[in-house]
C-alpha cells in the first residue's frame, strides 16, 4: 500500500510537471487555445468553435494563434462576422504581413525563463502597421498566405476604423488616446445600459466603476452615482468566511474612498466605518497580509479541525492599504489603524532592492504555546479566537512551545518568546493555546533607495499598489515617498514582465501600470512606450478591448468575461492625463486643500486681444487648415465640435467650407469658419499642431485661442514649441 503522505507528495509534483510552459503553447490543441471565452461580446467563437481563446488582431475582426512552426506568423482561428474581414480572410490562412512589410521576428515562446516574457514577435511587429493604415484612412493591405501556403500569396485589402497615430507623449497631448478613452467609455456605459451590471467579479465590476469616475466628463458620473446607492448598506465581518472575502473588501475600499473624495456623500461613511474595522480584524497576523477569507474565520475553523486555508497574500493587503490611504487622504479619523501601520511595516520588510514584493509579505517570527496552568488559560480575548489577548504574555504562567520545533525546515530560535515577552503580541488560538508574535519594527529608510535594474520583476500589481498606497495620503512623508518610488520604478522598468502576473493578468496590468505612472517621466515613458502594441492589438472591431492569454500559467481572465475588465484597465491607464482620481493622479494637483481638480490660481492671467488681430489670426488658422488640405494632410483625429453631439473629423476643406465627418463616416456636414466658436477654434488649432508638431506657427495659434479661454498654463505649453520668428509674431498679436 502505497504511503498517503508519499502519494500526495508525487501528486503534487506529477501536477506542477504538468502544467503548461507558456501562454501561446507549442501544441495547438493546448492551452490556452482550447479554452473557453466567458462573456457575450465573444460567444460567437464558442457556439461555432466551442472553444478559443485566441489573440485579437486588433480591430480587423480576426482571432488568430501564434504556432510554433509560423511563430514569425497569425495562423487565423476566427473571423467575426459583419467584421472587415469577414468574407476576405478565411480560418487557415496565414497572415505574415501588412502594408508590403512581412513580418520577421519569431514568438519567443516559454514561461519563466530570462528573456521570455516580452510579446516580441507578431503582436508587437503587426501594431505598428495597423497604426499607419488607421492614421491614413483605415486602409490595411493584409499579406496573407491563402490555406497557409506559401505558393497561394496574397494581398488582402480590408478597411478598418480611422484613428490618429499615438503622440510620442502619449496618453499626454495626444488625441488618440483622448478619443480613444471617450469610445471606451462610452463602451462600458452601453454595456452597463444592456444588462444592468457590470460583470460580477469584484476586480473586473470595480475596474469599470473606477474607469467612469476617472474621466473628467461629468456625464459618466450619472451611471456612477447610481452605481453607488448599492453601497451605502453594505457591512463588513471578520467572521464571514463566504467567497473571497478579502479582494471584495481591498476593492470596495477603494471604490469607496475614490467616490468620498469626488463626491463628500457621507452616506458611505456606515460602511466605510465597518469596512476600516473589518481591516483590523481580518489581518493575517504573522505577516500583515490577508487571506482570501478573514484571519479570525481561518483560525476559528482551524481550531475545530477544519483545514489550514489558504495562506496570506500581499496583493490583498496592497488594495487594502490603498484604500486605507484613500480614507487617510479624505481626512477621516478613522481609516484602519493599526492594521495600517502593520502594512506599512510589511512592505519595509518584504520589498526587494528592485522594488519587488512576493506573493506573500515576509512574515514575522512568532509561536504557538500552550499554557500549563489551566487558571490562566482564562486570560483569552474577548473577541474570540483570533482576536488578541489584551494583558499580552503578562501573568501568562508557564508554557510549552508547540510550534515551532528544530524538526521543522521553517524552526527559527524561539529565544525571544521568552526574552521579549513585555512587548510580543499574543492571539487567543482555541483552549489553551496561544500564537505569539514577535513585534519587529523595521526602520525607516533614510534616503532614496538604490534601485537594481539588473533585476527582472514579475507580477506587477502587488509594488505597484503599494507605490500607490505609500503616496496617497502621505504626500509629505519622505521615508514613504522613498519606498513607493522604489517600486515604481521596479514597475516602470519591467513593462515586458507586466503579462507575466499571476491568476488575473489584468489585475497586474491595471495596478502595476497605475504604479509606473509614479516613476520619473523617463522611465514612464518607456513603460508606456512598451505597451503601445497592446492598445492598438487588444481593440476589438465592435468596441472595447479584449483579454488575451498572459504568460501565467494560471492567467484566468477569459473567465471573468471577455472585454469589460480590459476596457476599464485600458481607461485607467490612459485617464493619468486627467488625474481626476488619486489613484490616477490627484493627489499631485493638492496644494494645502484637499481637491481632485487642478487650482487655477497658479495660471497667469490672459492677456486681452482685440478685434482687428482676432481677425488677423483667424485668417492664419483657415490658411494653416487650407494648407493641410491642398497637402493632403488631414488626419481622422476626432475633436469635439458644438454643432455636433458626438466628436466629428474634419475632412476636408471645400469652396471655403470645412466638411466635418463624424467618426464612421455615416454622416457629413459643412460649415463656414464664422459658424465656429472659439472652442472649435481651439480644437481645431490644436489637431494642426498634432499634425505638423514642428510648424511653429500653428503651436503659436493653437496657443493664442487657448489663452483667449484663459487656458494659459496650456497655452505657453504650445507657445514654448515655437521657433523665435513665431514668437515675435506672438509679441506682435499681444502689443
Amino acid at each position: 500500500m502505497k504511503s498517503p503522505i508519499r502519494f500526495l507528495v508525487l501528486t503534487c509534483i506529477g501536477a506542477i510537471l504538468s502544467l503548461p510552459l507558456s501562454a501561446v503553447n507549442v501544441k495547438s490543441d493546448g492551452w490556452p487555445w482550447n479554452l473557453k471565452y466567458n462573456g457575450w461580446h465573444d460567444r460567437e467563437i464558442v457556439e461555432e468553435l466551442g472553444k478559443g481563446w485566441f489573440l485579437n488582431v486588433g480591430p480587423t475582426g480576426i482571432r488568430a494563434e501564434i504556432t510554433e512552426k509560423h511563430s514569425k506568423y497569425f495562423t487565423v482561428r476566427y473571423v467575426f462576422k459583419n467584421s472587415p474581414a469577414h468574407g476576405k480572410v478565411e480560418i487557415g490562412d496565414l497572415i505574415v504581413g501588412a502594408n508590403g512589410t512581412k513580418m520577421n521576428v519569431s514568438h519567443k515562446f516559454g514561461r519563466g525563463a530570462k528573456g521570455e516574457s516580452g510579446w516580441d514577435g507578431p503582436m508587437a511587429e503587426m501594431a505598428p502597421l495597423i497604426e499607419d493604415s488607421q492614421a491614413n484612412g483605415g486602409q490595411l493591405e493584409l499579406i496573407i498566405w491563402k490555406g497557409g501556403k506559401q505558393t497561394d500569396e496574397a494581398v488582402v485589402p480590408i478597411t478598418i476604423q480611422p484613428r490618429p497615430r499615438f503622440s510620442e507623449t502619449y496618453p499626454f497631448d495626444c488625441s488618440r488616446s483622448d478619443q480613444l478613452m471617450t469610445d471606451l467609455l462610452d463602451f462600458l456605459v452601453e454595456d452597463y445600459e444592456r444588462a444592468g451590471k457590470f460583470e460580477r467579479q469584484i476586480h473586473t465590476h470595480s475596474t469599470a466603476v473606477l474607469a467612469l469616475m476617472a474621466s473628467p466628463d461629468e456625464k459618466y458620473m450619472r451611471l456612477v452615482d447610481d452605481i453607488m446607492k448599492g453601497y451605502y448598506q453594505k457591512r463588513y465581518d471578520p467572521l464571514d468566511g463566504a467567497g473571497f472575502k478579502s479582494w471584495t473588501q481591498g476593492y470596495d475600499g477603494i471604490v469607496m474612498g475614490e467616490y468620498y473624495l469626488k463626491t463628500g456623500d457621507r452616506r458611505l461613511l456606515p460602511a466605510i466605518e465597518s469596512l476600516t474595522q473589518c481591516y483590523i480584524e481580518a489581518q493575517e497576523v504573522k505577516s500583515g497580509g490577508y487571506s482570501h477569507r478573514p484571519n479570525p474565520f481561518i483560525m476559528r475553523r482551524r481550531a475545530s479541525g477544519g483545514p489550514k486555508g489558504y495562506g496570506a497574500m500581499a496583493l490583498p493587503g496592497a488594495l487594502a492599504m490603498t484604500a486605507m490611504s484613500l480614507f487617510k487622504e479624505a481626512g477621516l479619523d478613522e481609516y484602519g489603524e493599526p492594521a495600517y501601520s502593520n502594512l506599512h511595516q510589511a512592505f519595509l520588510r518584504s520589498v526587494g532592492d528592485n522594488g519587488s514584493i512576493g506573493y506573500g509579505f515576509e512574515s514575522l517570527d512568532h509561536a504557538v504555546i500552550i499554557l500549563n496552568d489551566s487558571r490562566t488559560a482564562k486570560n483569552s480575548s474577548p473577541g474570540g479566537i483570533g482576536y488578541p489577548v489584551e494583558s499580552g504574555m503578562k501573568d501568562i504562567g508557564d508554557y510549552e512551545i508547540q510550534w515551532p520545533t528544530k524538526k521543522d525546515p521553517r524552526w527559527r530560535p524561539t529565544d525571544w518568546v521568552a526574552g521579549e515577552s513585555e512587548t510580543n503580541l499574543v492571539y487567543d488560538y482555541g483552549g489553551r493555546k496561544r500564537l505569539v508574535i514577535r513585534n519587529q519594527i523595521i526602520e525607516e529608510p533614510k534616503r532614496p533607495y538604490r534601485h537594481d535594474d539588473s533585476k527582472e520583476m514579475h507580477h506587477l500589481s502587488r509594488p505597484g499598489a503599494g507605490a500607490l498606497a505609500h503616496r496617497i495620503g502621505n504626500q509629505e512623508n519622505e521615508s514613504w515617498r522613498y519606498l513607493s518610488d522604489l517600486m515604481a520604478t521596479g514597475c516602470a522598468k519591467n513593462a515586458e514582465h507586466v503579462f507575466r502576473g499571476h491568476a488575473s493578468t489584468l489585475m497586474h496590468v491595471s495596478w502595476g501600470s497605475l504604479g509606473a505612472a509614479l516613476a520619473s517621466e523617463e522611465d514612464f515613458r518607456e513603460y508606456m512606450d512598451a505597451l503601445k502594441w497592446w492598445f492598438i492589438m487588444t481593440e476589438t472591431h465592435d468596441g472595447g478591448f479584449v483579454v488575451i492569454p498572459g504568460r501565467d500559467y494560471a492567467s484566468t481572465d477569459h473567465a471573468y468575461g471577455t472585454r469589460i475588465f480590459p476596457t476599464a484597465t485600458a481607461v485607467l491607464m490612459l485617464s493619468v492625463k486627467d488625474r481626476q482620481l488619486q489613484i490616477t493622479g490627484a493627489y499631485e494637483n493638492s496644494t494645502g486643500q484637499k481637491t481632485t481638480q487642478k487650482s487655477s490660481t497658479s495660471q497667469r492671467p490672459a492677456r486681452s486681444l482685440i478685434e482687428a488681430r482676432r481677425e488677423f489670426v483667424d485668417h492664419g488658422l483657415m490658411n494653416a487648415l487650407e494648407r493641410l488640405n491642398s497637402k493632403k494632410m488631414l488626419q481622422p483625429l476626432l475633436i469635439d465640435f458644438s454643432k455636433a453631439r458626438k466628436k466629428v473629423w474634419l475632412k476636408e476643406i471645400k469652396d471655403q467650407k470645412l466638411i466635418f465627418s463624424s467618426a464612421k463616416g455615416e454622416h457629413e456636414a459643412a460649415f463656414e469658419y464664422t459658424d465656429l466658436n472659439n472652442q472649435d477654434k481651439v480644437n481645431l488649432s490644436r489637431m494642426a499642431a498634432q499634425i505638423t508638431p514642428d510648424n511653429g506657427g500653428i503651436n503659436v495659434l493653437a496657443g493664442i485661442f487657448l489663452e483667449i479661454e484663459g487656458e494659459t498654463e496650456l497655452a505657453d505649453a504650445y507657445y514654448e514649441r515655437a521657433d523665435e520668428k513665431s514668437k515675435a509674431l506672438l509679441k506682435a498679436v499681444f502689443e
